[in-house]
């Protein structure tokens, strides 16, 4: 029964610890600006496919109202990568970037054709008005980490870009 009652409060100790430091974590006001910054999607460089364009690819950051270090580091990086690399893309409409709220009811379609719950990164490959999404995770392991982080999303940009 002793061992019992420890390992009830070694689960109980685990949840009060996950419930404060690491669950609110995204919603810090502290840590962040919640009102959009520059360079963080406010302007995004194209909203809709070229009109001519049957394929096309999406790339869509999702985040929340209030976002902490990692969720703004991955939108900014994200944005910049775009804006870099594939700004003929952007301009022609074969490559698109959102950056939408997962709390704002105005992107309830986008969230749900993706399934975003939170702050996440998903390519889409627009094909003959066909969709094929794919979440990008591994950008979470490299947050801080310009070029591999570059790397990461570039490279699933090219993939995606080539597929069409």
């Amino acid at each position: 029964m002793n061992i019992q009652i420890k390992v009830i409060f070694c689960v109980l100790f685990v949840i009060l610890a996950c419930s404060t430091f690491l669950l609110p974590a995204c919603s810090n006001s502290n840590d962040v600006n919640p009102q959009p910054t520059k360079g963080n999607g406010i302007n995004t460089p194209t909203v809709q496919p070229n009109p001519n364009a049957d394929d096309y690819v999406e790339l869509v950051y999702f985040h929340r109202t209030r976002r902490c270090y990692s969720c703004q580091y991955a939108g900014d990086m994200t944005q910049n990568i775009a804006e870099s690399y594939f700004s003929d893309e952007l301009a022609n409409g074969k490559l698109l970037f959102k950056m939408l709220d997962v709390q704002d009811s105005a992107n309830a379609e986008m969230i749900d054709k993706c399934r975003a719950y939170g702050s996440s990164l998903f390519i889409n490959v627009v094909i003959a008005g066909e969709d094929h999404i794919q979440p990008i995770t591994d950008i979470w392991y490299q947050i801080g980490n310009d070029e591999e982080f570059t790397d990461i999303v570039k490279t699933e940009i090219e993939k995606a870009l080539e597929s069409i």
